[in-house]
């Protein structure tokens, strides 16, 4: 087991960008093992069954508009993405599905308010923790074409996931954000992973793509249509198969 400081680490939640209000997570994984030991079997044997995940996270609370409150009152489903190392093209990240399970608010008078031990358990058709790249997190005004990144030494056959958390959203302006994949770095890009969402909602999303060809070179595209230029802020997390 490794372990490293999470002090740079980026949570997402549902869209809702609550870093700053996180003070330490817990990621724990499963193959859901059965067993299938015999009558004459000398030691106990077992098959994997379905991948399970939950991801364990202590917030501080906090009232303010859309901050903890309003992210994780109403324990809605939705998707988590962690950056445990903050964000640079390419870092790992974490993502997953997820049902939350809890939320209770407590503190003492000496002591700040929290939310508990929250605990996210992942759900669906998934394959538990996505084990992804950030390809992007930045707030933007205007078109961005996207800086390319190497996921595979040549073409490989591989279904994929794209994740977006829109964390700042836009009020007039729409933007079309697009996974994009080419042979080489320079070259031409062909869409891999188109998201539905528009960047006028506070959300996110999570796109799944069949097994097909995924090329050398990934990268997010964000493709602005309007005039005023608003603040838009996004992640993008991409998971292949193995």
């Amino acid at each position: 087991m490794s372990k490293f400081s999470g002090k740079n680490a980026i949570i997402l939640i549902n869209g809702y960008n609550l870093s700053t209000y996180a003070s330490a997570f817990d990621v724990k994984e499963d193959a859901g093992k059965i067993p299938v030991q015999g009558f004459t079997d000398e030691c106990e044997n077992y098959i994997p069954g379905m991948k399970s995940a939950s991801i364990n996270a202590t917030l501080f609370w906090d009232s303010t508009a859309n901050t903890v409150h309003t992210a994780l009152a109403s324990r809605p489903n939705g998707h988590m993405t962690i950056l445990p190392e903050g964000y640079a093209l390419g870092n790992r990240t974490l993502s997953m599905p997820t049902m939350q399970g809890n939320y209770s608010p407590n503190g003492t008078p000496k002591g700040a308010i929290g939310v508990g031990n929250l605990v996210f358990e992942s759900y669906g058709d998934n394959k538990a923790i996505e084990h992804g790249y950030a390809l992007a997190h930045s707030t933007i005004t205007d078109t961005a074409a996207g800086v390319g990144y190497q996921v595979n030494a040549a073409p490989v056959t591989a279904s994929c996931v794209g994740t977006i958390h829109v964390w700042t959203p836009t009020v007039d302006d729409a933007y079309t954000v697009v996974i994009r994949h080419c042979t080489t770095l320079g070259g031409v890009y062909a869409d891999l992973v188109t998201f539905t969402v528009d960047g006028k909602t506070r959300t996110s999303e999570r796109v799944v793509v069949a097994s097909g060809t995924i090329n050398q070179f990934i990268k997010v595209t964000a493709t602005l249509t309007g005039t005023d230029n608003e603040d838009f802020g996004f992640s993008v997390h991409f998971w292949q198969s193995v």
